[in-house]
């Protein structure tokens, strides 16, 4: 596998912009803990302290007028006020991190595909109810790893997100009213549906956004993030098994330099589905190599930088349609590392090596 491993100055910057976002991050989430806002309202003749709980309105009194109550509208005033200026400080950072970010080559991630990524997890759908799936997850690999993998493994025009069943945190109203499509639209207003209640959004250069989820009977769970038009989750098998174990998080870096978070499945699970999904008849003949070579990367990725085995308990208790491939795999990538081989390398049935890449 072709791969440049990051210098020692492209780490040092990968590294001060994760941490900046990590941080950025931190504030973003107090400051919602925020939203909304205080104010005295007089009933009668007594003034009453009412929170503001929505952006429709909704409210509740915290109580009348006191040294308690008094006391918190302070508090509460005052700290928005230095988070907001906290936030804008780290912002002003992160955007001048970002131009390191692009004059030292880390920036690899599709702007459209991170601003996506970037809304969704400020819309606090990424890792609890949306994981991100297919050739983009690799940017998170490669970055986890302090590589850079070739661009044949990387480039798309497609965002898979992966509807994650197992998650038991409630979706936010204001979340739930304006769905995926909504977020979608958002960030790029030609998104539309490619069909009545399609699973797939297309804006209008063609990139695709798919919502896809594992059949009913596995886990159940919502079809949809939205309760009005939306995207409607199309049914994979094999998909119940990205989430067997506990996700990846990694920040990486938008072409444009800015970070964003990702959250990805456990790089061996990926690896595996992967080679799994390569194998089945209906896949299409054209992707079924590249699926076996960003399995193949990810493994490499996986046995030399992120120091993971294949013959752990929780491994080898995954179903056995993925186990079943777990010594030929291996076997190929330690053949290619000892650069000893005396043949051919072995590869699943279907496929010819004729173009080592």
């Amino acid at each position: 596998m072709k791969l440049k491993e990051l210098t020692a100055e492209q780490r040092r910057i990968a590294v001060d912009t994760a941490q900046l976002y990590d941080h950025s991050v931190e504030l973003q989430a107090q400051r919602r803990t925020f939203r909304g806002g205080l104010y005295w309202k007089k009933v009668a003749d007594n003034d009453y302290l009412i929170r503001i709980t929505d952006r429709h309105g909704g409210n509740r009194s915290l109580g009348p007028r006191s040294p308690e109550t008094e006391k918190a509208y302070r508090e509460f005033t005052e700290t928005k006020r230095d988070l907001e200026e906290r936030i804008k400080t780290i912002n002003g950072e992160v955007a001048r991190q970002a131009k390191f970010c692009v004059a030292a080559g880390v920036n690899r991630v599709p702007r459209l595909a991170a601003d996506i990524v970037r809304s969704l997890d400020s819309s606090e759908l990424l890792g609890s109810h949306l994981i991100i799936l297919g050739s983009h997850a690799m940017y998170a690999y490669e970055m986890a790893a302090g590589v850079q993998l070739k661009a044949g493994l990387l480039q798309t025009e497609d965002l898979d997100t992966l509807l994650n069943t197992k998650s038991e945190i409630e979706l936010a109203g204001s979340v739930r009213s304006a769905g995926l499509l909504g977020i979608l639209q958002h960030v790029d207003a030609t998104f539309k549906p490619q069909r009545k209640r399609s699973f797939r959004a297309v804006n209008a250069k063609g990139f695709m956004v798919d919502l896809i989820r594992a059949p009913i009977d596995s886990s159940g769970g919502l079809n949809s993030i939205g309760i009005g038009i939306d995207l409607i989750a199309e049914q994979l098998r094999g998909l119940e098994w990205l989430t067997a174990l506990p996700l990846m998080t990694q920040i990486v870096i938008a072409d444009n330099g800015f970070p964003v978070r990702f959250v990805v499945p456990e790089p061996r699970l990926f690896a595996l589905h992967k080679l799994w999904v390569s194998l089945q008849p209906t896949r299409d003949p054209i992707k079924r190599k590249r699926d076996l070579h960003q399995a193949e990367a990810v493994v490499q990725l996986a046995l030399d930088y992120f120091n993971l085995k294949f013959d752990d308990p929780v491994i080898k208790a995954l179903p056995s349609d993925l186990t079943s491939m777990i010594p030929g795999l291996v076997e190929r990538i330690n053949e290619r590392r000892s650069k000893t081989q005396t043949g051919p390398t072995r590869l699943p049935p279907g496929f010819e090596d004729r173009d080592e890449d």
